[in-house]
């Protein structure tokens, strides 16, 4: 594995050398590119100014924030690197909190590793167990790709998984499509049954992108001039979920049971 970034991860007084690895590979097949119908070649996105009405050249390209609508204000790249903060090395640990903290699930956003420099392994060894012991997980702040994020440090199997939160101004207030509805016990013991019936053993790694999959085998084809047929949709075969769901949909009132 090949490490994003090196960190110092702190907490109290101990300091460990740490490596940031990605915890997940985007499988996504990459995205279709604008290309020439003639040539089959991708074409280049030519940097515009509509303003002066030309092409801008490579060094006439600086960064700018939008303060009002078209209008900006040029940063330099000095002056970005003058407001680089203690995250951009370290990560320390300001407190730590029972896991229930991050029970809403859009805290989370991405997932990473991190793994000791030799010299810190014992120290990281140590402070993995006793997080595990404890049941807590450490939050702290670490910045990456030019941004300060909030993360939660986890024990995971020899590792520490870090995970970057958003930060609680991000996420958005849902009180305005909140739907409520009065439903009635029967109504409420059919949907249970509903469910009870539909609950099993699930294993995720047994789910598969079929979309991807799909779209793989039809550019193999292309590649190799043969014919490609998509792939049809399963029917649904009826079952006690089936039973249960039309039993649901024959109730009184007849208004829709769950809508």
């Amino acid at each position: 594995m090949r490490a994003i970034k090196s960190f110092t991860l702190g907490f109290g007084m101990v300091a460990i050398p740490v490596r940031l690895y990605g915890a997940t590979d985007d499988k996504r097949v990459g995205l279709l590119n604008q290309i020439h119908s003639e040539c089959k070649k991708k074409l280049k996105q030519p940097k515009f100014c509509e303003h002066c009405n030309r092409m801008v050249e490579a060094g006439e390209v600086v960064k700018g924030y939008e303060w009002q609508k078209d209008n900006f204000i040029e940063v330099s790249a000095d002056e970005m690197d003058s407001i680089r903060l203690e995250s951009n090395r370290n990560i320390n640990v300001e407190g730590f909190a029972k896991p229930e903290a991050l029970e809403d699930p859009r805290w989370v956003k991405d997932s990473y590793f991190l793994s000791p420099d030799e010299p810190g392994a014992k120290a990281f060894v140590l402070f993995a167990k006793a997080m595990e012991a404890a049941g807590v997980v450490g939050i702290s702040k670490m910045s990456i790709r030019d941004k300060e994020q909030l993360c939660a440090i986890s024990s995971f199997n020899g590792v520490l998984l870090l995970q970057t939160l958003h930060w609680a101004d991000e996420l958005r207030d849902y009180s305005e499509i909140q739907v409520f509805a009065s439903v009635s016990d029967q109504e409420m013991e059919m949907a249970t049954k509903l469910i009870t019936a539909m609950t099993k053993d699930i294993k995720l790694s047994s789910y598969k992108d079929d979309y991807r999959q799909a779209l793989v085998e039809m550019l193999q084809a292309k590649l190799e001039g043969k014919s490609f047929e998509a792939p049809t949709p399963k029917k649904q075969e009826a079952d006690l979920a089936d039973t249960l769901l039309k039993s649901l949909e024959g109730l009184e009132p007849k208004a829709p049971v769950l809508g």
